[in-house]
């Protein structure tokens, strides 16, 4: 071996490039997202769970004007990046002696007529009131024993951009649109205390789309009709991935590599393409691109603080125009998971903050296969596809000069 290989090799080691990140405003421009957006505004002050639910009511724009479940378990509390707040349990304390500040908001929002382990009607409060300078942000609590059925977490449905045909079409150019936005991008910051207990899994907010607003999760599945939805899941460890509800019946879609179908629940997406971290901020940008009916082109891709960490662009999320848009966010988070095995191991906080949504007119007019006859994949997971190909071509190269 020459003596200069391993001076070479630790050289490539060093400049080996993993993906680069991009910025929020080149995906919205790259895509085409320019049309319409809407930016999740928070209080200027901590909110108790009553309060919290109210203002999301009256500021988020929520479909049906009604939080699907665990308003108990909706604060707003000060950044855990600069404040105590980062503790993973909840404090006794702020539960029992904690008064609200916020007066200008009804203390009563709407709920479904399924509730919580947790009264409908309790109040849960921030730890402290001291916000050190900076926003409050959104905290969701996950019980200890939750899981799914509406135990733990919330769910709710926003649609803040709802499109008019004269508006779509005047800002479409030369994309085919049937005056809807058929393109969506949602952008959010997460925060997971450290040491939380990952436990199997849990969902993360995403984006759906359809005329029903309540199929599409829960293992309620899709004809590519009604609805889609594309959430978040974190799994053991912390590994991440897209859990979708998209028709699977295309040919070849569920043999896929880095597809995992269930035939009962969703559809999982580039598992553990990437990982989520605690004790930090970590920003997550979710685009979905509609397929035009009877092509598999739809997109569906994923950055990760800004880096690239999965692409599907030739999916099928639609068989039927009567699904003409993506509608906006999906606040859907809950460990689970279907039973008790899933369960949170105590009770648990993760915070969220700085939401928005960008959208633009036109499905997809990527080259694609007809739907029927299956849809193929293009994955990049979390960079390391990039960074390897990189790698093996600079040590072809070592290898070719002799070198090794």
């Amino acid at each position: 071996m020459s003596p200069l290989a391993p001076l070479l090799l630790s050289a490539l080691l060093a400049v080996s490039p993993i993906a680069q990140a991009v910025s929020l405003d080149s995906i919205v421009q790259s895509y085409g997202l320019t049309t319409a957006s809407f930016n999740f505004t928070e209080p200027d002050e901590t909110l108790n769970s009553a309060d919290a639910s109210s203002w999301i009511l009256k500021e988020w724009t929520i479909n049906a004007k009604r939080v699907d479940w665990g308003q108990s378990n909706i604060v707003f509390s000060p950044d855990p990046s600069t404040s105590t707040s980062t503790l993973v349990r909840r404090q006794e304390s702020s539960t029992s002696t904690s008064k609200s500040k916020h007066s200008s908001h009804s203390s009563t929002a709407s709920t479904s007529g399924a509730s919580s382990t947790a009264s409908a009607t309790s109040v849960s409060y921030p730890a402290s009131t001291n916000l050190a300078g900076e926003p409050p942000v959104l905290r969701i609590e996950y019980p200890k024993g939750s899981y799914s059925k509406k135990t733990g977490g919330t769910q709710f449905y926003s649609s803040p951009l709802n499109a008019t045909g004269a508006s779509v079409a005047a800002a479409a150019g030369n994309a085919t649109t049937d005056g809807q936005y058929e393109r969506m991008l949602l952008s959010y910051d997460v925060w997971f205390p450290v040491g939380y207990g990952w436990n199997q899994g849990g969902k993360l907010p995403g984006l759906r789309g359809g005329p029903d607003a309540r199929g599409c999760s829960g293992g309620n599945e899709t004809d590519g009709k009604s609805c889609f939805s594309t959430r978040l899941m974190w799994r053991s460890g912390g590994a991440g991935e897209v859990y979708a509800y998209i028709p699977t019946s295309q040919k070849g879609f569920c043999s896929q590599s880095q597809v995992t179908c269930n035939s009962d629940y969703g559809t999982s997406l580039a598992r553990g393409s990437f990982s989520f971290v605690t004790g930090q901020w970590q920003t997550i940008q979710l685009l979905v691109v509609l397929n035009e009916v009877g092509t598999a082109n739809g997109i569906v891709e994923l950055w990760y603080n800004g880096v690239p960490a999965l692409t599907f662009q030739n999916l099928v999320l639609r068989t039927s125009d009567s699904l003409a848009s993506v509608g906006g966010l999906f606040f859907s988070t809950f460990f689970g998971g279907d039973d008790d095995s899933w369960a949170s191991p105590t009770d648990q906080f993760v915070y969220y903050r700085n939401f928005q949504l960008f959208a633009g007119a036109g499905a997809s007019n990527l080259t694609g296969a007809k739907a029927e006859s299956g849809a193929l994949r293009g994955v990049v997971a979390g960079g390391w596809s990039v960074l390897g190909g990189a790698f093996m071509g600079l040590v072809g190269i070592v290898v070719g000069m002799g070198l090794l």
